[in-house]
């Protein structure tokens, strides 16, 4: 059964405004929230980008049911992975609620920070693999020492665990990142494609399809115009597709990278305006494709706007299309 979910878009909103749309997704009976875990924003139009672990603590204290998840934290670069173990654990063990940590390969806007060098795809999926494994050794709450070919761990331990497990999903685009998947153990997928291929991949190889992951963004607004300018204003960033977004180092160049995108060129990927059909179009497509739980982005200021369009609009009309 598909559950339906809000994003915490973290690059378009403070920490207080994020909290405040988590207690309002809450309210409005969505089951989950998944934030994004980023040191800088993805374009100079953003004006946010607060340390996700501070807002998701914040969060836990100020609802009572939503589930919790990150989409995606970054195991391998600005952060070790013991401190993602620690970051985790500590949130989880606020609640009694599900914490759902996606992790991924990273992109160079986010983890070229500290200095280090971002190095090529085949490599950071190495190193994501070792944290994944750190990860799951430090939430048995043993004294861990690890030592892989990328990254290590000396005697350490977490101490304060959560009462359920913490559920690991791996940010997956194809084959490769679907075999890293089922060597790791992990218990999900995330994508951010429509692709039937990813869902069926990671049941072929014993995944449950339950466990897999996505987001949609809505860009609603009460014309046709305003919704093509907030699609275009926020969320041309993804133009350019995963190969390029992975390998930008900053806003003014992902500002470059889409200075030619039109709104038009959004239109199959992020619905905008007030017009329910597009948005069912592309919902149905993600829901097709096998994907069971999906986080809407609201992409305009207007929350409460963008929840009602949501109830009032776009749900029955899935529902009916479905």
């Amino acid at each position: 059964m598909t559950r339906f979910g809000l994003k915490l878009m973290s690059e378009l909103r403070g920490p207080r405004e994020l909290v405040a749309h988590a207690v309002a997704a809450e309210e409005a009976g969505f089951g989950f929230v998944a934030i994004s875990d980023h040191i800088h924003p993805w374009l100079s139009d953003h004006d946010h980008s607060p340390f996700a672990w501070s807002v998701l603590g914040a969060v836990a204290h100020a609802t009572s049911e939503l589930d919790l998840a990150t989409g995606l934290t970054c195991p391998i670069g600005r952060y070790h992975p013991v401190i993602v173990a620690q970051a985790a654990a500590t949130v989880a063990a606020m609640t009694d609620r599900r914490l759902i940590l996606g992790v991924g390969a990273g992109e160079r806007l986010n983890e070229h920070v500290t200095g280090e060098p971002f190095p090529a795809v085949d490599v950071r999926h190495e190193r994501l693999e070792e944290a994944i494994a750190i990860l799951q050794a430090l939430w048995t709450g043993e004294w861990t020492t690890i030592r892989g070919r990328h990254l290590t761990v000396e005697d350490a331990r977490i101490f304060d665990l959560p009462t359920q497990p913490i559920e690991l999903v791996v940010g997956v685009s194809g084959p490769a990142s679907l075999d890293l998947a089922q060597r790791t153990g992990v218990d999900g997928i995330m994508a951010t494609e429509p692709e039937a291929s990813l869902v069926d991949g990671w049941a072929d190889r014993g995944g449950d399809r339950a466990a897999t992951w996505t987001e949609v963004p809505f860009a609603w607004a009460p014309t046709a115009e305003e919704g093509q300018r907030l699609a275009l204003e926020r969320f041309r960033f993804g133009a350019p597709g995963w190969k390029v977004m992975s390998e930008l180092p900053n806003p003014v160049n992902f500002d470059a990278a889409c200075e030619t995108v039109r709104a038009e060129d959004l239109a199959d990927s992020v619905p905008s305006g007030p017009d329910p059909e597009p948005y069912v179009r592309v919902l149905r497509s993600y829901l097709d494709a096998g994907f069971e739980n999906v986080s809407i982005v609201p992409v305009g200021d207007d929350l409460a706007g963008t929840i009602r369009f949501w109830q009032d609009e776009v749900q029955p009309a899935l529902a009916h299309a479905g």
